[in-house]
């Protein structure tokens, strides 16, 4: 983030400010394992994702989303900066001149990180491509560069950075942002792995710039730990839509159990355990947001996002492990009580929905 002095009459000995707190190391490792797991998942079913969507008229999804596409074009992008610089310079709001330039400053970084990947990867566009048996090359030709996603990668560092003016409605530009990537898929403009290495890509270099450059180690970090669970709900939606039930018997076992643990979980997390567990000083709240993430994953019955959330929740533990700062997982408000588990039983409803929508050919 770029550090510009903002006038103040600050003493010449005041301390520097602490860095942030660097996750462990096994948890970034099992975070990026989940990632290339994830990515490893996305490949193998990209392609009967695209006969799906070759296969069926979609003229509503595909106007809704040319408003994505225009959304996460570099153009707009740009414009949506140079707006806020322009309003935080008029309103003398340092903070606000700085989220449109640090944004700015991301923009251009992640394009030229992304264009970079695009033509040494080489992977064709999947317009240009008929069945699975194609090269990833280094190529400089029009089409050959579909990994990653541009605008998804472009959109998610933007908002990333000016989701840091929005701090009680952050989740409003990462909603857009998920529009934009959705869109490049069902335009037929990228496949699902794309759009997933765009919206890492993206994140990492938003979180650099959402911090001193100094830190950008660190700050690469914590963008991996965090951005993992994301890419491995994508990775399970998809990996749901395109597998059908083989044994119902098993798979309605896997259900109850998947369901009992993430039912535990939500139940740990309501009652509040602000107090590291025995043993390995492991916070309550770590152990409920594993179960409940264990628990949706083995809801979906497949083995391998059954594995990639195993992986997530031991990524999960090692983070709490480490943290310094005791942790209170009591929802406060009665709204939070009411919406957290109404949204688990709507997502194991949704995940049981959506099985085998689009069997794989």
């Amino acid at each position: 983030m770029i550090e510009p002095g903002d006038g103040s009459a600050a003493p010449r000995s005041a301390q520097p400010e602490p860095p942030p707190p660097s996750p462990p190391i096994p948890a970034v490792v099992l975070s990026v394992i989940a990632l290339l797991g994830s990515f490893a998942a996305l490949f193998y079913i990209d392609i009967p994702i695209l006969w799906f969507l070759r296969s069926h008229n979609l003229s509503a999804l595909h106007s809704f989303g040319d408003l994505g596409e225009k959304l996460g074009n570099g153009g707009t992008l740009v414009t949506i900066s140079l707006l806020l610089l322009g309003a935080g310079y008029m309103l003398k709001r340092q903070a606000l001149t700085r989220v449109a330039l640090d944004s700015l400053l991301a923009h251009g970084a992640v394009a030229i990180l992304v264009n970079g990947l695009k033509h040494i990867i080489g992977r064709p566009r999947p317009r240009l491509t008929h069945s699975g048996g194609w090269q990833w090359w280094p190529s400089l030709d029009s089409g050959l560069d579909s990994f990653p996603s541009g605008h998804t990668s472009a959109t998610v560092a933007v908002v990333t950075v000016l989701s840091r003016a929005l701090p009680r409605y952050r989740w409003v530009p990462f909603v857009l942002a998920a529009w934009v990537g959705a869109s490049r898929v069902w335009r037929g403009s990228h496949f699902p792995g794309d759009v997933a290495a765009g919206m890492v890509l993206g994140f990492m270099v938003g979180s650099i710039f959402n911090g001193p450059l100094r830190w950008w180690g660190r700050s690469c970090a914590q963008a991996l730990v965090r951005i993992a669970p994301v890419v491995l709900m994508v990775t399970s939606l998809f990996w749901v839509l395109t597998h059908r039930i083989v044994d119902p018997m098993t798979d309605h076992i896997l259900l109850a159990s998947g369901t009992m643990l993430a039912a535990g979980g939500m139940a740990l997390r309501m009652s509040g355990q602000p107090k590291p567990l025995p043993g390995e000083g492991i916070t309550g709240l770590a152990v409920a947001d594993s179960l409940v993430g264990l628990g949706l994953g083995v809801v979906t019955g497949a083995p391998i996002v059954i594995g990639l959330a195993g992986v997530w929740c031991f990524a999960r533990w090692s983070g709490a492990v480490a943290a310094t700062t005791p942790c209170s997982s009591a929802l406060s408000s009665f709204r939070q009580r009411i919406l957290y588990p109404a949204g688990m039983v709507a997502a194991i409803a949704l995940i049981q929905s959506l099985k085998g929508l689009v069997p794989l050919q």
